[in-house]
């Protein structure tokens, strides 16, 4: 156990009572032989020699008070010394304790980052492997002559661009075209057609193009139609790598 060193007043008040007690016990024991020869050689013992003694236990008393003081405020310094001890170690602790509970904090919210990355990273590559669709209705050619039915070509054929909105830093896997009449119920599985080719009088452009559109992107694909018998419905289906 380590004790704190004492303060100088405790150290002189100690200091003090011993001497005191050391000089007292002195005192009282030459006062005690002095006593003890007088009574061997029969000689009377005056007020002086009674008083020398009391004086003696007096001096006792008060370097015991002396004593018992100093004692007393070196076990003060003691538990002062434990409770500074101990309030040091408790602070010691709680400030463990805080950095214990911010880095679970931390922890916890980094956890809680990656579990949330990971579910928008998921989404957007389920949303990337299902595709962005899009789809347009088309009229049939027009008439150039009022109620005169010419044959359409493919020069005077009705263009549109057909477009899905994709992220914008979405990577284009692929751009899957379809072509069915407006009033069909032919699943679009069947109703795909390859870029470029003639789909019964009408055609999907070679290429798609991308363009800016806000915080994402457009992905168009150009469709032309002269049929002049019936309305088409162009469909695209954008599969994107987020």
């Amino acid at each position: 156990m380590d004790f704190p060193s004492l303060s100088e007043p405790v150290t002189a008040a100690m200091i003090g009572a011993l001497a005191t007690v050391a000089g007292a016990l002195v005192q009282l024991r030459i006062s005690w032989r002095r006593e003890m020869k007088e009574r061997e050689r029969g000689q009377p013992i005056t007020k002086k020699t009674r008083r020398g003694p009391v004086i003696v236990v007096f001096a006792l008393l008060v370097a015991a008070a002396v004593g018992g003081f100093a004692l007393s405020q070196y076990f003060v310094s003691l538990r002062e010394g434990d409770r500074d001890a101990l309030r040091a170690d408790l602070q010691a602790k709680l400030s463990e304790i805080n950095a214990t509970a911010l880095r679970l904090e931390r922890a916890r919210t980094n956890e809680r980052e990656q579990i949330e990355t990971g579910t928008r990273r998921a989404e957007a590559q389920r949303l990337g492997e299902e595709g962005a669709p899009a789809s347009v209705v088309i009229g049939p050619c027009p008439q150039i002559v009022p109620g005169a039915r010419l044959e359409c070509t493919e020069q005077g054929a009705v263009r549109v661009a057909v477009c899905a909105r994709v992220p914008a830093s979405a990577t284009v896997r692929e751009v899957q075209l379809y072509v069915r009449a407006e009033d069909s119920k032919q699943p679009w599985q069947e109703a795909r057609v390859q870029a470029g080719q003639d789909a019964g009088q009408a055609r999907f452009a070679e290429k798609f193009i991308e363009r800016p559109d806000g915080d994402g992107k457009q992905v168009c694909q150009g469709f032309a139609n002269w049929s002049g018998e019936k309305s088409r419905v162009a469909r695209i289906l954008v599969k994107y790598a987020p």
